[in-house]
């Protein structure tokens, strides 16, 4: 048995458990992630569908508030899905959580991170992405959201420059905003586990940089989002994003998007250096 085949049935084999547990019948096929990081699948609660989706953390990160996220997104007035129930329970020194949810009907966008066709996506759809952002960006939130050291780290490993993501605002963010966390033809944001502070312009520069192998998404992407990526946050916010992705390329994951990155990251840091004292 591989290790990806031993994760996937220990996920479900805690998937049939938890519907167990809250009295639900599982209806649909269960979907992983890509890392199978988590388990979803569609379930009958009280004669109407719902989703039970099941997330484990390693024991480093499985404290605090690391998995509370979709629970405190719940002070968010935006679309999303909403936590009906929860419970935590530990299982070879994993914490795992999960979380009765409200069902979506929309379709996530693309099956992973990354586009690697052209969707179909209307103007009106952008328009309201770029509403829920300003809106989300506005959000009082004191959640930590991402590490400013970390950040910091990864801009100076993979392109040899120091910059101080403290020295740009951080507003309210997903920090997770890919295209498998994006519905259509309805709008939906999904998956609110890591939402929290992030510097401003980082939500759209993941998806700026999640789309580079799609021209005409990343076009509607610049020309929707633009005002959040060309500003000094937003360009810092762009190296940010595309360390995260590099560091899944280092893995093995996305290797087509490397070049496109490194290109990203270094026009970024062309409009960046007659602003900032990069060293």
């Amino acid at each position: 048995m591989t290790d990806d085949a031993a994760r996937r049935g220990w996920m479900d084999r805690h998937l049939s458990w938890f519907a167990d547990y809250f009295g639900v019948l599982i209806v649909g096929q269960s979907v992983h992630t890509d890392r199978f990081h988590s388990v979803g699948a569609k379930v009958e609660l009280d004669g109407g569908p719902a989703w039970l989706r099941v997330v484990y953390a390693d024991p480093e990160w499985g404290v605090g508030e690391y998995l509370d996220g979709n629970v405190t997104a719940g002070e968010l007035d935006l679309p999303r899905p909403h936590v009906l129930r929860w419970l935590e329970r530990e299982d070879e020194g994993r914490r795992l959580r999960a979380e009765l949810q409200t069902y979506i009907a929309a379709r996530p966008i693309a099956p992973g991170m990354i586009l690697t066709s052209e969707p179909e996506l209307p103007e009106p759809w952008f328009d309201r992405l770029r509403e829920i952002l300003d809106q989300l960006a506005a959000h009082p939130s004191p959640r930590s959201g991402l590490d400013p050291d970390d950040l910091d780290h990864g801009i100076r490993a993979f392109f040899g420059v120091g910059i101080s993501t403290r020295s740009v605002p951080w507003t309210s963010a997903h920090c997770d905003l890919h295209w498998n966390n994006l519905t259509a033809p309805e709008l939906f944001l999904l998956d609110w586990e890591i939402w929290g502070k992030a510097p401003a312009g980082y939500d759209a520069a993941t998806l700026y940089c999640a789309s580079l192998l799609t021209p005409d998404a990343n076009s509607n992407i610049q020309h929707t989002l633009g005002r959040h990526l060309q500003t000094t946050a937003g360009r810092i916010a762009t190296l940010a994003a595309a360390v995260r992705f590099l560091r899944f390329v280092d893995e093995g994951q996305y290797s087509p998007l490397a070049a496109p990155l490194h290109a990203a990251a270094h026009s970024a840091l062309i409009n960046l250096s007659p602003i900032n004292g990069l060293s």
